[in-house]
């Protein structure tokens, strides 16, 4: 699915048509795929109860991510300016030290 498929930052979550009909191709897909995965490498007990968890959660977090994505972008882009840079600032403080790249303190140390 392309990021731009009837897309609109609002105010609410929502998934159109398009969104619905690729998470459930998407779905499927991935289930197909995991299914031949399982087949091929023949270590999977259960290759269906496997195939099947895999595609759904895949078609879930799709869903969601769909779903909520415009929302979070909506709020970021209707923001108060003086706020935005407190958002900014708060996420650095948290993010940047926990990041194992940066040259703060690493959480993993």
């Amino acid at each position: 699915m392309r990021p731009a498929l009837d897309y609109a930052a609002t105010g609410k979550p929502r998934i159109t048509r398009g969104h619905a009909w690729g998470i459930l191709v998407r779905t499927l897909g991935y289930t197909v795929t995991a299914l031949l995965c399982s087949a091929l490498v023949q270590h999977v007990d259960h290759a269906w109860a496997f195939a099947i968890r895999i595609g759904l959660v895949i078609g879930i977090v799709t869903g969601i991510g769909g779903a909520i994505v415009p929302l979070i972008e909506y709020y970021a882009d209707n923001l108060p300016e003086r706020r935005l840079g407190r958002l900014v600032l708060g996420s650095s403080c948290v993010v940047l030290p926990c990041n194992p790249f940066s040259i703060g303190w690493p959480c993993w140390m």
